[in-house]
């Protein structure tokens, strides 16, 4: 397909699953998942995802710190819009740690069905042990559920086992020409036993046998002759042992049934993934700090899907979930809204396809080669492609050209204090303007034509500078060189001043967000006091008189849209 057919192919329809196997998304995973819908509806086989804890950290890459509210809320709708893209035996796998794993599995009961729960895998995350803390804090947990626990169980594949497991479980003592075979018990828990299953077996040396006190037999006394006349019941080389059943190696589905306590030695750690990601990146100054181990994902990927099923991750990070995805022969889509997408996950992919040497490489024999596809989400919210960053069949080499539009992002649904100098030298061309806003600040919009689903900012007004915004004449609200900033500028649209003691009442329009100073416009104008300049225009008074609200200071509204606010 010609590439301009293809993309006016995506920005009608999304990605066509047939056409496009292994996919990188930039962009916000909520408005990513909404276009998959269509086209990758009971797709997914397995999901792996590590949202931010909200652990209050900061981190190079994204801003862990969220009230509690918001974090919960967050998480409920990207689960919502994953459960329908998963396959009827598909799986979810959530990583957490003990801050909000408890509140995170009743989230997640809710979405998925308390039935549908797989179980809660503990993951040995660190071997060293931190002496400051209270505990050292050594693991982490997953979280596992299926979209049908039935189908799951019935699909869901064993952990493989080597040639020395095999030889020490399954021999041939009595040189059964059906091959090599492992005994197992003949006798079961008898609390739902019949009648039928409680009599005397004679060995063939004469021995008599009874079921141990609380057990019966595994068949009945007719089953359990016609098995041993067919050579099938084992009472040891010289007859006299209690019976015990053969199972044959010809028969058996061969693999370890996953247990939930996974250890360090055998899936790795977060330091042991750091430094296969400093091994990579060698020249990176900063590396992602949060990175899971390729073994654990290994783990994961083969348990809950085969080749050719497609896994998704929609907090990608680092890019391990498809770097083994791409290993292990599966197709894959992964999201990311931050930079690390471009700056680490889509050139770890194009090490991995000419061959990484590193994580599980080795273990599986790998040596390179697939391909993959990178495309970004616009401010249009339409999905555009974007190969200079992308491995192409042709093994293109790699391009450092930053994405466009979406690099200009901040780092994902996360709440963040920021320095304004700080994110000026980062994003030195933040400038957003709502083109469908007012187009005159003299102009004021009707009071029936506001939109309650568009989101809203509500910040604190300063004592001196409330005059203008008491009497609804405000035409600029200027930031503090430490401000409230979340999702992306591009998102706000409304503006709602908080005044001290009183509360919110006024509504305003965001018409134009942009960098200015702090006193533009009057005649000693220091020009080195920049700040974050809102320009934006009266609507109307949505209550008659000021209501209080719970001001989050340094966590503004910016998710919240005014429907949720008037709730």
């Amino acid at each position: 397909m010609e590439k301009t057919q293809r993309d006016k192919l995506l920005s009608i329809d999304g990605i066509k699953s047939s056409t496009y196997e292994n996919i990188l998304i930039q962009g916000d995973n909520c408005e990513v998942l909404e276009k998959l819908q269509t086209n990758f509806k009971n797709q997914i086989k397995c999901i792996y995802i590590d949202p931010p804890y909200n652990n209050g950290e900061t981190y190079h890459y994204y801003n862990d710190n969220t009230e509690h509210h918001f974090w919960i809320k967050s998480l409920n709708r990207v689960l919502s819009l994953l459960k329908p893209l998963m396959s009827n035996d598909g799986s979810i796998w959530i990583s957490i740690d003990d801050q909000e794993m408890a509140y995170l599995k009743i989230e997640a009961d809710k979405v998925f069905g308390r039935m549908n729960f797989v179980g809660t895998i503990i993951w040995q995350q660190r071997k060293s042990r931190e002496n400051r803390a209270t505990f050292s804090c050594n693991h982490e947990y997953i979280l596992v559920y299926a979209k049908n626990i039935n189908s799951f169980r019935k699909s869901r594949n064993l952990l493989p086992v080597d040639e020395n497991y095999i030889s020490k479980k399954y021999k041939n003592p009595d040189n059964d020409p059906r091959g090599p075979w492992q005994s197992v018990t003949a006798n079961v828990q008898a609390g739902h036993a019949v009648p039928s299953q409680f009599y005397v077996v004679v060995s063939p040396a004469g021995i008599k046998h009874i079921p141990p006190k609380g057990r019966c037999w595994i068949y009945n006394e007719k089953r359990m002759k016609r098995e041993i006349a067919n050579g099938n019941i084992w009472f040891g080389k010289e007859g006299k042992n209690a019976p015990r059943v053969k199972k044959f190696l010809r028969d058996a589905k061969i693999g370890l049934t996953p247990e939930t306590i996974w250890l360090a030695d055998e899936v790795g750690t977060s330091d042991s993934a750091k430094k296969q990601l400093i091994s990579m990146f060698p020249d990176k100054e900063n590396i992602f700090e949060t990175p899971k181990p390729e073994g654990l994902l290994k783990r994961i990927i083969e348990i809950a899907s085969n080749e050719n099923d497609y896994v998704l991750d929609c907090y990608l990070g680092s890019g391990t979930t498809i770097a083994v995805a791409h290993k292990l022969g599966r197709h894959y889509i992964g999201i990311e809204i931050g930079k690390q997408m471009s700056e680490i996950a889509v050139k770890r992919m194009n090490i991995v396809v000419e061959g990484d040497q590193s994580g599980i490489s080795k273990d599986i024999n790998w040596h390179g080669g697939g391909q993959f596809n990178f495309f970004y989400l616009d401010k249009n919210h339409i999905l555009q492609s974007n190969s200079s960053l992308t491995q192409l069949p042709l093994l293109s080499p790699i391009n450092d050209t930053k994405t466009s539009t979406c690099s200009a992002m901040i780092e994902g649904n996360h709440y963040k204090q920021l320095d304004f100098l700080e994110t000026l030298h980062r994003y030195p061309d933040i400038i957003y303007e709502n083109n469908t806003a007012i187009k005159s600040s003299s102009v004021k919009e009707p009071s029936s034509h506001y939109s309650v689903s568009r989101n809203i900012l509500i910040c604190l007004i300063k004592p001196d500078i409330e005059s203008p915004f008491l009497n609804g004449s405000a035409k600029l609200y200027y930031t503090g060189k430490r401000f409230p900033l979340a999702i992306s500028l591009d998102k706000l649209y409304y503006f709602m001043p908080y005044i001290k003691n009183k509360g919110v009442r006024d509504l305003y329009l965001i018409k134009r967000i942009r960098i200015g100073t702090h006193t533009e416009g009057q005649p000693k104008n220091n020009l080195s006091d920049l700040r974050l300049i809102f320009e934006i225009g009266f609507v109307k008074k949505m209550f008659k008189d000021y209501q209080a609200v719970k001001l989050q200071i340094w966590k503004s509204y910016t998710c919240t849209t005014i429907d949720e606010f008037l709730i």
